[in-house]
Protein backbone atom coordinates (compact mmCIF):
# COMPACT_ATOMS: atom_id res chain seq x y z
CA UNK A 1 0.00 0.00 0.00
CA UNK A 2 1.65 3.34 -0.67
CA UNK A 3 1.17 6.99 1.30
CA UNK A 4 -1.67 8.05 -0.66
CA UNK A 5 -3.55 5.13 -0.08
CA UNK A 6 -2.61 5.21 3.67
CA UNK A 7 -3.80 8.73 4.17
CA UNK A 8 -6.77 8.28 2.70
CA UNK A 9 -7.82 5.43 4.93
CA UNK A 10 -6.31 6.84 7.97
CA UNK A 11 -8.81 10.08 6.99
CA UNK A 12 -11.79 7.23 6.90
CA UNK A 13 -11.15 5.53 10.28
CA UNK A 14 -10.24 8.34 11.97
CA UNK A 15 -13.09 10.43 11.08
CA UNK A 16 -15.43 7.49 12.02
CA UNK A 17 -13.69 6.80 15.19
CA UNK A 18 -14.05 10.55 16.22
CA UNK A 19 -9.99 10.58 16.58
CA UNK A 20 -9.43 13.45 15.13
CA UNK A 21 -5.62 15.16 16.17
CA UNK A 22 -5.32 17.35 18.88
CA UNK A 23 -5.45 21.73 18.84
CA UNK A 24 -2.69 23.22 18.56
CA UNK A 25 -2.29 26.93 18.04
CA UNK A 26 -6.17 26.83 17.54
CA UNK A 27 -8.14 29.88 16.30
CA UNK A 28 -9.74 32.03 18.61
CA UNK A 29 -13.43 33.28 18.75
CA UNK A 30 -13.26 36.07 17.05
CA UNK A 31 -11.39 34.22 13.85
CA UNK A 32 -13.89 31.73 13.82
CA UNK A 33 -16.59 34.72 14.18
CA UNK A 34 -14.87 36.22 11.00
CA UNK A 35 -15.72 33.47 8.59
CA UNK A 36 -19.25 32.50 8.09
CA UNK A 37 -19.95 28.99 8.08
CA UNK A 38 -21.04 28.11 4.55
CA UNK A 39 -17.32 29.49 3.67
CA UNK A 40 -15.52 27.59 6.28
CA UNK A 41 -17.78 24.84 4.41
CA UNK A 42 -16.67 25.82 0.70
CA UNK A 43 -12.75 25.86 2.03
CA UNK A 44 -13.33 22.18 3.50
CA UNK A 45 -14.88 21.27 0.12
CA UNK A 46 -12.07 22.91 -2.10
CA UNK A 47 -9.68 21.17 0.09
CA UNK A 48 -11.00 17.94 0.02
CA UNK A 49 -11.40 18.15 -4.35
CA UNK A 50 -7.73 19.15 -3.93
CA UNK A 51 -7.32 15.61 -2.27
CA UNK A 52 -9.16 14.09 -4.98
CA UNK A 53 -7.27 15.17 -7.74
CA UNK A 54 -4.16 14.19 -6.31
CA UNK A 55 -5.06 10.79 -5.68
CA UNK A 56 -7.06 10.70 -9.51
CA UNK A 57 -3.92 11.96 -10.76
CA UNK A 58 -1.84 8.84 -9.36
CA UNK A 59 -4.44 6.57 -10.69
CA UNK A 60 -4.19 7.89 -13.85
CA UNK A 61 -0.61 7.74 -14.36
CA UNK A 62 -0.63 4.08 -12.97
CA UNK A 63 -2.87 3.42 -15.73
CA UNK A 64 -0.63 5.00 -18.50
CA UNK A 65 -3.04 8.11 -19.19
CA UNK A 66 -2.07 10.62 -16.82
CA UNK A 67 1.69 12.07 -16.22
CA UNK A 68 1.66 14.60 -13.56
CA UNK A 69 1.47 13.47 -9.70
CA UNK A 70 3.45 16.56 -7.49
CA UNK A 71 0.02 17.10 -5.60
CA UNK A 72 -0.94 19.52 -3.15
CA UNK A 73 -1.58 16.95 -0.07
CA UNK A 74 -0.84 18.86 2.89
CA UNK A 75 -1.07 22.35 1.61
CA UNK A 76 -5.22 22.03 1.48
CA UNK A 77 -4.63 25.78 3.66
CA UNK A 78 -3.90 27.89 0.74
CA UNK A 79 -7.53 27.47 0.50
CA UNK A 80 -8.50 29.79 3.05
CA UNK A 81 -5.53 31.77 1.96
CA UNK A 82 -8.01 32.39 -1.35
CA UNK A 83 -10.89 32.94 0.18
CA UNK A 84 -9.06 36.01 2.10
CA UNK A 85 -7.84 37.33 -1.40
CA UNK A 86 -10.84 38.95 -3.52
CA UNK A 87 -10.85 37.31 -7.33
CA UNK A 88 -9.15 40.02 -9.25
CA UNK A 89 -6.21 39.48 -7.11
CA UNK A 90 -3.85 38.36 -9.61
CA UNK A 91 -2.25 35.31 -7.81
CA UNK A 92 1.13 33.47 -9.09
CA UNK A 93 0.99 30.45 -7.86
CA UNK A 94 3.50 27.63 -6.07
CA UNK A 95 2.83 24.55 -7.94
CA UNK A 96 1.29 22.52 -4.83
CA UNK A 97 -1.54 25.16 -4.56
CA UNK A 98 -4.33 23.49 -6.52
CA UNK A 99 -6.37 24.33 -3.52
CA UNK A 100 -6.25 27.81 -4.09
CA UNK A 101 -7.19 27.55 -7.64
CA UNK A 102 -10.21 25.43 -6.80
CA UNK A 103 -11.05 28.02 -4.05
CA UNK A 104 -10.86 31.08 -6.15
CA UNK A 105 -13.06 29.04 -9.11
CA UNK A 106 -16.19 28.62 -6.47
CA UNK A 107 -15.76 32.64 -6.23
CA UNK A 108 -15.92 32.99 -10.07
CA UNK A 109 -18.79 31.91 -12.45
CA UNK A 110 -18.84 29.03 -14.68
CA UNK A 111 -16.07 27.25 -13.83
CA UNK A 112 -15.15 23.62 -14.72
CA UNK A 113 -11.97 23.45 -12.78
CA UNK A 114 -11.83 19.66 -12.15
CA UNK A 115 -12.71 18.73 -15.48
CA UNK A 116 -9.47 21.36 -16.64
CA UNK A 117 -6.91 19.69 -13.96
CA UNK A 118 -7.91 16.42 -15.14
CA UNK A 119 -7.28 17.37 -19.08
CA UNK A 120 -3.74 18.83 -17.38
CA UNK A 121 -2.98 15.66 -15.71
CA UNK A 122 -3.20 13.89 -19.37
CA UNK A 123 -1.22 16.45 -21.10
CA UNK A 124 -5.00 16.77 -23.45
CA UNK A 125 -4.62 19.19 -26.23
CA UNK A 126 -8.03 20.56 -25.03
CA UNK A 127 -5.99 21.90 -21.44
CA UNK A 128 -7.25 25.33 -21.43
CA UNK A 129 -3.74 26.75 -19.77
CA UNK A 130 -1.37 24.76 -22.21
CA UNK A 131 -2.68 22.93 -24.55
CA UNK A 132 -1.05 19.52 -23.58
CA UNK A 133 2.45 20.79 -23.47
CA UNK A 134 2.95 20.89 -19.46
CA UNK A 135 0.60 20.61 -16.61
CA UNK A 136 0.29 23.98 -15.10
CA UNK A 137 -1.96 26.11 -12.49
CA UNK A 138 -3.46 29.08 -14.48
CA UNK A 139 -6.29 30.66 -15.60
CA UNK A 140 -7.08 34.17 -16.99
CA UNK A 141 -10.38 33.97 -15.90
CA UNK A 142 -9.21 33.58 -12.52
CA UNK A 143 -6.38 36.00 -12.66
CA UNK A 144 -3.87 33.28 -12.23
CA UNK A 145 -1.04 33.47 -14.89
CA UNK A 146 -0.19 30.23 -15.63
CA UNK A 147 3.35 28.89 -13.68
CA UNK A 148 5.47 25.70 -15.08
CA UNK A 149 7.29 23.83 -11.69
CA UNK A 150 10.44 26.43 -12.54
CA UNK A 151 11.60 26.83 -9.13
CA UNK A 152 10.74 30.63 -7.64
CA UNK A 153 11.41 31.75 -11.18
CA UNK A 154 7.46 33.15 -10.78
CA UNK A 155 8.67 35.73 -8.17
CA UNK A 156 10.54 38.42 -10.10
CA UNK A 157 7.36 38.47 -11.92
CA UNK A 158 5.31 39.14 -9.06
CA UNK A 159 7.48 41.99 -8.27
CA UNK A 160 6.57 43.68 -11.52
CA UNK A 161 3.10 42.70 -11.59
CA UNK A 162 2.65 44.73 -7.86
CA UNK A 163 4.97 47.57 -9.23
CA UNK A 164 2.70 48.14 -12.70
CA UNK A 165 -0.36 48.74 -10.16
CA UNK A 166 1.21 51.74 -9.04
CA UNK A 167 3.21 52.50 -12.56
CA UNK A 168 -0.68 52.49 -14.07
CA UNK A 169 -2.53 54.99 -11.56
CA UNK A 170 0.34 57.26 -12.81
CA UNK A 171 0.17 56.53 -16.72
CA UNK A 172 -2.60 54.16 -17.25
CA UNK A 173 -1.96 51.84 -20.04
CA UNK A 174 -4.92 51.02 -22.35
CA UNK A 175 -4.50 47.18 -21.39
CA UNK A 176 -4.62 47.91 -17.62
CA UNK A 177 -6.63 45.13 -16.10
CA UNK A 178 -5.51 45.40 -12.45
CA UNK A 179 -7.67 47.33 -10.56
CA UNK A 180 -6.08 50.23 -8.78
CA UNK A 181 -6.46 49.07 -5.04
CA UNK A 182 -5.98 45.27 -6.52
CA UNK A 183 -3.11 43.31 -5.22
CA UNK A 184 -0.50 40.54 -6.02
CA UNK A 185 0.14 37.46 -4.65
CA UNK A 186 3.06 34.87 -4.81
CA UNK A 187 3.43 31.60 -3.34
CA UNK A 188 6.63 29.04 -2.81
CA UNK A 189 7.84 26.53 -0.85
CA UNK A 190 10.34 26.64 1.89
CA UNK A 191 13.15 25.65 0.14
CA UNK A 192 12.61 28.11 -2.80
CA UNK A 193 13.00 31.23 -0.88
CA UNK A 194 16.71 29.70 -0.43
CA UNK A 195 16.94 30.43 -4.55
CA UNK A 196 19.00 33.62 -5.85
CA UNK A 197 15.96 34.21 -7.97
CA UNK A 198 13.56 34.34 -4.91
CA UNK A 199 16.17 35.86 -2.33
CA UNK A 200 16.40 38.88 -5.83
CA UNK A 201 12.69 38.81 -5.33
CA UNK A 202 12.19 39.68 -2.02
CA UNK A 203 15.24 41.97 -1.76
CA UNK A 204 13.54 43.97 -4.70
CA UNK A 205 10.66 44.48 -3.00
CA UNK A 206 12.02 45.30 0.48
CA UNK A 207 14.31 48.22 -1.59
CA UNK A 208 11.26 49.38 -3.43
CA UNK A 209 9.21 49.84 -0.28
CA UNK A 210 11.76 51.13 1.71
CA UNK A 211 11.59 53.96 -0.46
CA UNK A 212 8.23 54.76 -0.15
CA UNK A 213 7.28 53.33 -3.64
CA UNK A 214 3.67 51.33 -4.13
CA UNK A 215 4.43 47.74 -4.29
CA UNK A 216 1.29 45.73 -3.09
CA UNK A 217 2.74 42.71 -3.13
CA UNK A 218 1.64 39.78 -0.56
CA UNK A 219 4.55 37.10 -0.54
CA UNK A 220 3.18 33.52 1.19
CA UNK A 221 5.59 30.76 2.02
CA UNK A 222 4.06 27.65 2.56
CA UNK A 223 6.71 25.55 4.72
CA UNK A 224 6.31 22.08 4.79
CA UNK A 225 9.88 21.95 6.33
CA UNK A 226 11.38 20.11 3.08
CA UNK A 227 12.76 20.92 -0.46
CA UNK A 228 12.72 17.26 -2.63
CA UNK A 229 14.80 15.17 -0.04
CA UNK A 230 16.38 17.54 2.06
CA UNK A 231 15.28 19.28 5.30
CA UNK A 232 14.80 23.37 5.99
CA UNK A 233 16.31 23.98 8.76
CA UNK A 234 13.99 24.56 11.82
CA UNK A 235 13.41 28.06 11.87
CA UNK A 236 15.01 29.41 9.34
CA UNK A 237 12.34 30.97 7.56
CA UNK A 238 11.18 33.20 10.42
CA UNK A 239 14.28 33.69 10.58
CA UNK A 240 15.52 34.91 8.00
CA UNK A 241 12.63 36.59 6.79
CA UNK A 242 10.82 38.34 10.10
CA UNK A 243 13.13 41.20 10.49
CA UNK A 244 13.55 42.41 6.74
CA UNK A 245 13.09 45.79 5.73
CA UNK A 246 10.36 46.88 3.94
CA UNK A 247 7.92 43.83 4.59
CA UNK A 248 6.02 43.00 7.11
CA UNK A 249 5.76 39.58 8.81
CA UNK A 250 2.95 37.73 9.24
CA UNK A 251 2.79 33.84 10.61
CA UNK A 252 0.02 31.39 10.70
CA UNK A 253 -1.15 27.45 10.60
CA UNK A 254 -1.99 26.19 7.33
CA UNK A 255 -3.56 23.31 9.05
CA UNK A 256 -6.37 25.58 11.07
CA UNK A 257 -8.64 27.02 7.75
CA UNK A 258 -10.23 29.56 10.20
CA UNK A 259 -6.74 30.77 11.52
CA UNK A 260 -4.93 30.70 8.42
CA UNK A 261 -7.89 32.57 6.69
CA UNK A 262 -8.08 34.90 9.58
CA UNK A 263 -4.49 35.88 9.35
CA UNK A 264 -4.31 35.67 5.46
CA UNK A 265 -7.32 38.09 5.04
CA UNK A 266 -5.11 40.93 7.90
CA UNK A 267 -1.69 40.40 5.84
CA UNK A 268 -3.79 41.01 2.77
CA UNK A 269 -5.85 44.23 3.91
CA UNK A 270 -2.77 45.58 5.58
CA UNK A 271 -0.61 45.30 1.93
CA UNK A 272 -4.14 46.62 0.08
CA UNK A 273 -4.55 49.64 2.65
CA UNK A 274 -0.86 50.38 2.69
CA UNK A 275 0.66 49.44 -0.87
CA UNK A 276 3.49 47.95 0.95
CA UNK A 277 4.90 44.19 0.87
CA UNK A 278 4.17 41.61 3.43
CA UNK A 279 5.60 37.90 3.91
CA UNK A 280 3.04 35.34 5.16
CA UNK A 281 4.36 32.64 7.15
CA UNK A 282 2.29 29.94 6.59
CA UNK A 283 2.35 26.20 8.41
CA UNK A 284 1.86 22.91 5.72
CA UNK A 285 3.02 19.71 5.74
CA UNK A 286 3.83 17.49 2.72
CA UNK A 287 1.96 14.30 2.67
CA UNK A 288 2.73 11.41 -0.46
CA UNK A 289 6.44 12.81 -0.44
CA UNK A 290 7.60 14.69 -3.81
CA UNK A 291 5.87 13.43 -6.30
CA UNK A 292 4.28 9.72 -7.28
CA UNK A 293 7.73 7.91 -7.97
CA UNK A 294 9.33 9.20 -4.60
CA UNK A 295 9.43 7.08 -1.34
CA UNK A 296 9.87 9.23 1.19
CA UNK A 297 10.65 6.47 3.83
CA UNK A 298 13.85 6.13 2.18
CA UNK A 299 15.12 10.03 3.55
CA UNK A 300 12.75 10.06 5.97
CA UNK A 301 12.05 7.49 9.02
CA UNK A 302 8.78 6.03 8.96
CA UNK A 303 7.95 7.90 12.43
CA UNK A 304 8.74 11.36 10.40
CA UNK A 305 6.55 10.43 7.56
CA UNK A 306 3.43 9.24 10.15
CA UNK A 307 3.60 12.37 12.10
CA UNK A 308 2.98 14.27 9.04
CA UNK A 309 -0.03 11.88 8.02
CA UNK A 310 -1.27 12.40 11.18
CA UNK A 311 -1.39 16.20 10.79
CA UNK A 312 -3.29 15.37 7.88
CA UNK A 313 -4.94 19.42 7.29
CA UNK A 314 -8.03 17.64 6.43
CA UNK A 315 -7.94 16.00 9.77
CA UNK A 316 -8.13 19.27 10.76
CA UNK A 317 -10.72 20.56 9.07
CA UNK A 318 -13.16 18.42 10.15
CA UNK A 319 -12.18 18.78 14.08
CA UNK A 320 -12.59 22.31 13.60
CA UNK A 321 -15.97 22.59 11.59
CA UNK A 322 -17.54 20.65 14.32
CA UNK A 323 -16.22 22.75 16.68
CA UNK A 324 -17.71 25.82 15.16
CA UNK A 325 -21.02 23.30 14.58
CA UNK A 326 -20.72 24.18 10.81
CA UNK A 327 -20.49 20.43 9.71
CA UNK A 328 -20.54 17.29 11.24
CA UNK A 329 -18.33 14.97 11.21
CA UNK A 330 -20.93 11.96 10.15
CA UNK A 331 -23.45 12.90 7.90
CA UNK A 332 -21.18 15.68 6.39
CA UNK A 333 -17.47 16.14 6.40
CA UNK A 334 -17.08 12.40 5.71
CA UNK A 335 -19.90 12.32 3.48
CA UNK A 336 -18.69 14.99 1.52
CA UNK A 337 -15.04 12.93 0.86
CA UNK A 338 -16.34 9.95 0.07
CA UNK A 339 -18.27 11.79 -2.51
CA UNK A 340 -15.02 13.79 -3.93
CA UNK A 341 -12.51 11.15 -3.26
CA UNK A 342 -13.02 7.81 -5.44
CA UNK A 343 -11.07 4.80 -4.61
CA UNK A 344 -9.97 4.55 -8.20
CA UNK A 345 -10.65 0.62 -8.13
CA UNK A 346 -13.71 -0.80 -10.79
CA UNK A 347 -16.10 -3.30 -7.96
CA UNK A 348 -16.98 -5.05 -11.05
CA UNK A 349 -13.44 -6.37 -11.65
CA UNK A 350 -12.13 -5.84 -8.17
CA UNK A 351 -8.83 -4.41 -9.43
CA UNK A 352 -8.09 -1.12 -10.85
CA UNK A 353 -10.45 1.19 -13.42
CA UNK A 354 -8.82 2.73 -16.07
CA UNK A 355 -8.17 6.32 -15.92
CA UNK A 356 -10.94 7.50 -18.50
CA UNK A 357 -13.61 5.45 -16.27
CA UNK A 358 -12.03 7.41 -12.79
CA UNK A 359 -14.28 10.16 -11.73
CA UNK A 360 -13.11 12.89 -9.82
CA UNK A 361 -16.58 14.07 -8.56
CA UNK A 362 -16.32 17.55 -8.71
CA UNK A 363 -19.71 18.88 -9.97
CA UNK A 364 -21.17 16.93 -12.87
CA UNK A 365 -17.16 17.62 -15.52
CA UNK A 366 -17.16 15.56 -18.71
CA UNK A 367 -16.18 11.93 -18.82
CA UNK A 368 -12.41 12.38 -19.47
CA UNK A 369 -12.59 9.38 -22.18
CA UNK A 370 -13.96 12.20 -24.31
CA UNK A 371 -11.04 13.90 -23.94
CA UNK A 372 -8.28 14.46 -27.15
CA UNK A 373 -4.81 13.32 -25.90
Amino acid sequence: MDRAQIVHQNFLDRVAAGALPPKGAAAGAGEKAGLAPETAVAIYRAQVLSRALDITSRAMQKAGQGFYTIGSSGHEGMAAVARALRPDDMAFLHYRDAAFQIARADQVPGQRIAWDMLLSFACSSEDPTSGGRHKVLGSKALMIPPQTSTIASHLPKAVGAAYSIGAAKRHAPEHRILPHDGIVMCSFGDASANHSTAQGAINTAAWTSVQSIPLPLLFVCEDNGIGISTKTPKGWIETSMSARPGIKYFKTDGLDLYQAHAVAQEAADYVRRRRKPAFLHLRTVRLYGHAGADVPTTYLSKSEVEADEANDPLLHSVRLLQEAAALSPAGGSEDLYRDLCPRGEDPRRGGDAPASQIRCRGGGQPDPANARL
